[in-house]
């Protein structure tokens, strides 16, 4: 197809068979062009001689050793990255199909975007399948509410570079990274289904991540009617949280 590489970056700690089906995922590509780097926080789960021994089909390299969390391990994968464009798949979450990232390098070389994000598959309340079509808005939103889920988010790579995750951040670093990263770019959207992501992840822990984005929201609010604004959509999101309601922009429907 054409020389563009993709880096994918999976961190993992002491997620064994989660590892094993993201890296399976990774290998089932059809793509060839794939860099896969693999950031494990020195688990004890068997997941460092299952990386030591695993046979990728793709330009693979791992590292296991103790980092500072999330955000830590996160900035080790883009350090690492020399792709053209960089994907972040933890560990649990997979691809779609066999497809996705053919599908997605053909979009980036037709349409020349920095950024671009597709649908993802989630689960509901109520343990159903649902899918995630974020809405077309442009970045300027991001002040407002979080709506793009990064198992569905590609960068150019030396983009990316330029901006690391805040480590102090324990589960929102990708929402406060993308306020400061996506500024002035404008967001390409893809018809693609890109990801299915494991229930029960980091960014599940509701509470804790709906606390650090209303932190995050008003930090970056520069005007009083913004922080008035965001002071009621935080409390908005709090009461769709405890009522258990779906995003609006999620359906059952592929």
């Amino acid at each position: 197809m054409n020389n563009c590489q993709v880096s994918i970056v999976t961190i993992s700690k002491n997620n064994y068979q989660g590892l094993q089906k993201t890296l399976e995922s990774v290998k089932e590509q059809d793509y060839k062009i794939i860099e896969h780097i693999v950031i494990d926080g020195d688990s004890a789960d068997g997941s460092k001689a299952f990386l030591d021994s695993y046979t990728h089909s793709k330009n693979y390299i791992y590292l296991s050793e103790l980092d500072n969390g999330i955000s830590s391990a996160f900035n080790k994968g883009l350090q690492k990255s020399n792709g053209d464009l960089i994907f972040f798949l933890n560990a649990g979450d997979v691809f779609f199909s066999k497809t996705v990232i053919s599908e997605v390098v053909q979009s980036y070389m037709q349409h020349k975007w920095k950024c671009a994000i597709g649908v993802t598959v989630t689960t509901s309340f109520a343990g159903e399948t649902i899918f995630y079509r974020p809405p077309q808005l442009s970045s300027k939103f991001l002040k407002y509410f979080m709506f793009l889920p990064h198992q569905g988010f590609f960068c150019e790579t030396s983009l990316h570079k330029n901006y690391k995750y805040n480590e102090s951040l324990k589960i929102s670093m990708d929402y406060e990274l993308f306020l400061r990263m996506l500024k002035n770019i404008t967001i390409f959207y893809l018809p693609t289904v890109i990801s299915i992501r494991e229930p029960g992840g980091i960014s599940s822990q509701t509470q804790k991540r709906i606390s650090e984005h209303s932190q995050i929201r008003l930090i970056y609010a520069n005007k009083i009617h913004e922080k008035l604004i965001i002071s009621i959509l935080n409390a908005l999101i709090l009461l769709k949280n405890y009522l258990k309601i779906d995003s609006p922009f999620a359906s059952k429907n592929e």
